[in-house]
């Protein structure tokens, strides 16, 4: 066996070993030369790679900082101006009423950002356990529509929702993930149009689909929808959000077992779908 120490200057990086055969030692040297640029290639790409990571990352969190501070300031700002006109004595009943209630909406709003932040740290902790149980599809969207009721005052909402077949999934899980949904489909469409749900409890689980009346997906978009912090060309062009939602949504079900995609609908805007594995049955009749 031959030995052919690999260089890359003056610094070893390996050994070339050269068993079987006489080989000439000049064709090993070259073999040895070509090793040893591959080794260098090698390392200048994963320091690039590395470095652009950690540039990525750095933008990302540029970037939450920035939308965190705008979507706190925010509610605090309109909260502020509420409390201080309901100090007004003369202030009439049914404008000290739409005050309080201004107040109360910005609180659900902190809430909302509050507890995004904390599922996302949950995601990122691998804390999030599944706890499944019979429930039927119109209660899980029973129970996102009342945790986004604000986000979705004045929208008509068309809900087909089965009540006589029951899933054994975690309906806290499913119902979080669909209700950022909800709120995603009431930010990215026109006010006064209709946003659609359709929910199933069938052989493959609990399916449940939202479809909106707005402008659609963009097709560039669509491997990116669910990647933390990613805001849209729409979203960008306003003040929505901070880029967690989807990807709290995606999170939430990966601990389900589930999945969530995206897609255009025919005729309408876009349409989300969450599909969750489980044992279905009919629901008990209570008497």
């Amino acid at each position: 066996m031959e030995l052919v120490p690999l260089r890359l200057g003056s610094k070893p990086v390996g050994l070339l070993a050269s068993a079987g055969g006489a080989v000439d030692p000049g064709a090993l040297d070259a073999l040895g030369g070509v090793a040893a640029i591959a080794i260098e290639r090698l390392q200048f790409l994963q320091e690039r790679k590395s470095a652009e990571m950690a540039r990525q990352s750095e933008e990302l969190k540029s970037a939450l900082l920035a939308s965190l501070g705008h979507d706190l300031r925010t509610p605090l700002t309109a909260i502020r101006v509420a409390v201080e006109n309901l100090q007004e004595e003369s202030l009439p009943f049914d404008t000290r009423r739409e005050q309080a209630r201004a107040a109360l909406a910005e609180l659900d709003r902190l809430t909302r950002l509050f507890q995004d932040i904390l599922d996302m740290a949950r995601i990122d902790a691998h804390g999030i356990v599944a706890e499944r149980q019979w429930v039927t599809p119109e209660e899980i969207v029973d129970a996102a529509t009342a945790h986004v009721r604000h986000a979705l005052d004045g929208r008509v909402v068309h809900v087909d929702a089965g009540a006589d077949g029951e899933v054994e999934v975690d309906p806290r899980l499913a119902s979080a993930a669909l209700a950022h949904l909800l709120e995603n489909a009431a930010q990215y469409s026109p006010a006064g149009t209709p946003i659609t749900v359709n929910a199933t409890a069938g052989t493959g689980g609990f399916e449940v689909s939202v479809t909106d009346s707005g402008p659609g997906l963009d097709p560039g978009e669509l491997d990116h929808l669910f990647e933390r912090f990613y805001r849209g060309r729409m979203a960008r062009q306003s003040s929505f959000g901070t880029g967690m939602g989807l990807a709290i949504t995606r999170g939430l079900l990966a601990a389900a077992g589930g999945r969530v995609w995206a897609e255009n609908a025919p005729g309408a805007g876009a349409r989300f779908t969450i599909v969750i594995p489980g044992t279905t049955r009919a629901a008990a009749v209570v008497e």
